[in-house]
């Protein structure tokens, strides 16, 4: 049997198409493989993606950033019984509760006993009010741009260390070297006022889960830049 012209076409037609499809797939497969095996937790070159950006703990909220439309407050969960804090009203996310276990059972090593939590999750109205009321507004955060309204936000404090001299003390040298260890970030450094549009807050920890604390502590970033060069 003779093959035409025509023939010859189709069968050169229908091989272009299969390979251009083999290669779509292999493309496809290779950039399944790159985003599975790619460790979250390590810092990219500049310009490129840090995957744990995604994870919602790592939302930045500040005045120029508000807590999105959507955002819904995580489940909240009361620490009384758990670490020690100022009421039995304190709460914070669900998922800071044993990151936070674990940093008050590792100061409590440090010989740090009188540590707590002042403040945890504040709601819209508290905020609010605390923000009408207050005289220092470099302190505080309009309502909807609180990290405390996160749930991921906490406030420290030692039982005999005033809140001027909780960043020189013992508790707020040793949060400052060892909190990332458990997934937190001292938010409001004194040298990076101007980046987070607060003043320094020796007091003020965030939990952005284990990687980003590491990378923020390990380049001196605070969470805008983190943000930014992910």
């Amino acid at each position: 049997m003779t093959i035409g012209a025509r023939d010859i076409r189709r069968v050169r037609q229908v091989r272009t198409l299969a390979c251009l499809t083999l290669l779509a797939v292999v493309a496809l497969l290779m950039a399944w493989l790159a985003g599975l095996w790619a460790p979250s937790g390590e810092a990219r070159g500049p310009g490129s993606r840090n995957r744990d950006t995604d994870h919602p703990t790592v939302l930045l909220v500040n005045a120029d950033h508000p807590l999105p439309d959507d955002f819904r407050t995580p489940k909240l969960v009361t620490l009384a019984g758990t670490v020690p804090a100022s009421g039995s009203r304190v709460k914070v996310a669900a998922e800071v509760a044993e990151p936070l276990r674990s940093l008050f059972a590792a100061a409590r090593k440090a010989g740090l006993t009188r540590l707590y939590v002042a403040i945890g999750y504040r709601t819209a109205a508290e905020q609010r009010a605390l923000w009408k009321r207050a005289e220092d507004k470099s302190y505080v955060q309009r309502p909807g741009h609180s990290e405390h309204q996160t749930g991921w936000a906490v406030d420290l404090a030692d039982l005999r260390v005033g809140d001027g001299e909780f960043g020189d003390s013992r508790a707020g040298r040793w949060l400052a070297g060892n909190a990332w260890r458990y997934g937190f970030i001292l938010r409001y450094p004194p040298d990076k006022e101007e980046l987070t549009g607060i003043a320094y807050e020796p007091w003020h920890y965030r939990y952005v889960g284990r990687p980003a604390a590491r990378t923020c502590h390990d380049q001196g970033l605070v969470l805008e830049e983190y943000v930014r060069r992910a």
